[in-house]
């Protein structure tokens, strides 16, 4: 029986979790993408790629981190290069490019990633422009309906900013959300503060 088209691509997602696609085929999909050819099936061939082709496929990744056709997939870039693959410093321009709310974006997919993405950039190294941005967002949000959201997700990224582990991205038992959010916001002050001014 043939697979249908959706069932191969449902297989290639399960077969890049575990680690099962050789590389000659994670090379054909990649030569799929950056020829142009993946259409509508882009999200999952760029997250096959990722997950199984590893890093020496970052520039291809790269090039869809400011992707106004689906940001969803900007949003699946920015999480690679940011969480899984540590790179995101090299891309500090598109990160506060999205961190600005591009228009294309409507459902905030790639803003929402953004954010995080910024918290694990700052994690490893540290960055006045970026810190001060999440710093505006917890702190001001984007006068939106969903600011409570926004802000919460900035504070966490701060959080993550200031060394905090994944596990450890809530307030400690008898702290609350509100002292805890407060709390972070002043270290990330003083922490732009401390820092030598950038040119």
């Amino acid at each position: 029986m043939t697979m249908t088209h959706d069932e191969y691509l449902r297989q290639l997602i399960a077969r890049a979790k575990d680690g099962t696609i050789p590389q000659r085929e994670v090379k054909g999909i990649a030569q799929t993408i950056s020829e142009g050819r993946a259409g509508r099936d882009l999200y999952r061939l760029l997250y096959a790629v990722a997950r199984a082709g590893g890093p020496e496929y970052e520039s291809l990744v790269a090039g869809y981190l400011i992707h106004a056709e689906d940001p969803e997939v900007s949003a699946l870039a920015v999480q690679v290069l940011t969480a899984h693959w540590r790179v995101g410093a090299k891309y500090q321009a598109q990160i506060l490019e999205l961190l600005g709310s591009p228009e294309w974006d409507l459902d905030d997919d790639a803003f929402m990633a953004a954010v995080s993405g910024a918290g694990e950039i700052l994690h490893g190294t540290f960055d006045t422009e970026l810190l001060r941005t999440l710093l505006k967002l917890a702190e001001e949000g984007r006068g939106e309906y969903d600011d409570d959201l926004m802000k919460r997700l900035a504070v966490e990224a701060i959080a993550r900013a200031l060394g905090a582990s994944h596990e450890s991205m809530r307030p400690p038992e008898g702290v609350t959300r509100s002292e805890w959010s407060q709390g972070l916001l002043r270290a990330a002050r003083d922490r732009l503060h401390e820092a030598p001014r950038q040119p």
